[in-house]
């Protein structure tokens, strides 16, 4: 009982949060196996921003236990502009023991300063999808 109430209690902070001038949140991810139906971990996450038509890599993170990654950089980092997202998939489904057509997959996305992105990767070793999830 206590776990759907924190789920409640964390929607509304993050519901809040988006109404808030001091909302600190830039680009976060999310990856989930599909083929497991479970969070992707340690999948090792590059993102990148598009300045004078070259690509500037501005950090690099991995996914928690829960396949997720809250902040890729830093609110002082963010501005408005082209990101790229470099998921390297390949160790994870070679740990996994599982064979896959994609050694790594590129997400690209423009985003606004004071907004929030949060960019879901649904993956299975021979496809998948993604979305602007909030």
């Amino acid at each position: 009982m206590s776990i759907g109430w924190e789920r409640v209690r964390l929607r509304m902070e993050t519901i809040n949060m988006t109404d808030n001038a001091t909302d600190s949140r830039t680009i976060s991810s999310h990856i989930l196996d599909t083929s497991l139906g479970k969070p992707a971990a340690n999948v090792k996450i590059i993102i990148y921003r598009l300045e004078n038509n070259q690509w500037q890599e501005l950090n690099q993170a991995s996914t928690d236990d829960d396949g997720r990654v809250t902040q890729l950089i830093s609110l002082e980092q963010f501005q408005t502009g082209i990101y790229k997202l470099h998921f390297n998939v390949r160790p994870y489904f070679e740990q996994n023991q599982v064979k896959s057509f994609y050694p790594f997959i590129e997400i690209i996305a423009e985003c606004a300063k004071g907004q929030h992105y949060h960019i879901p990767l649904l993956l299975n070793p021979f496809g998948y999808s993604t979305y602007r999830g909030s």
